[in-house]
C-alpha cells in the first residue's frame, strides 16, 4: 500500500493541562505525492470480519485530576467503507472522532497505527 507519513503532525505540541482546548482539529492526510484523501490507507487491525474491520488506535488524555492518561482504543470501520482490509482516510477520522467524543477526561490527541507508525488523526487546538 502507500507510504503514509504525518511527521509534522506527530511532533506538533500538545496542549497542557492548564490550556483548555477549544474544540479538535483534524490531521492532514499522509503526505505522499499521489495520495488523495478518498485513499485508502494501510491500518494495524486488531480484527477483522466479514462486515467490519477494527483499527488499533491510541487516546491521549487528561484524567479528571489533569494527569496525562493513554488508553488503547478500537476504531470499528464499516467494510463498505474499506478496500479490502484498508479503511478509506475519511472512514478511519470518522471512527476517531466518536471515540474523541467518548473520552473519559479532555482529549488530547488520538492517534492511529499506520504503515506500522502512530499518526495522529485528531489533535485538541489551543485556546489562545
Amino acid at each position: 500500500m502507500m507510504g503514509a507519513s504525518l511527521g509534522s503532525a506527530m511532533t506538533a505540541p500538545l496542549p497542557t493541562p492548564f490550556a483548555e482546548p477549544s474544540g479538535m482539529s483534524f490531521a492532514a492526510p499522509p503526505a505522499t505525492p499521489d495520495f488523495k484523501p478518498s485513499h485508502c490507507v494501510n491500518a494495524e487491525l486488531l480484527l477483522s470480519t466479514p462486515l467490519t474491520v477494527v483499527v488499533r488506535a491510541r487516546l491521549d488524555y487528561f484524567d479528571e485530576q489533569g494527569e496525562p492518561q493513554e488508553q488503547e482504543v478500537a476504531l470499528v470501520i464499516s467494510r463498505s467503507r474499506c478496500e479490502g482490509d484498508h479503511p478509506y482516510w475519511p472512514a478511519l477520522l470518522s471512527a476517531a472522532q466518536e471515540h474523541w467524543h467518548r473520552c473519559p477526561g479532555r482529549a488530547r490527541r488520538l492517534c492511529a497505527c499506520v504503515d506500522g507508525e502512530w499518526q495522529t488523526l485528531l489533535a485538541a487546538q489551543i485556546q489562545h
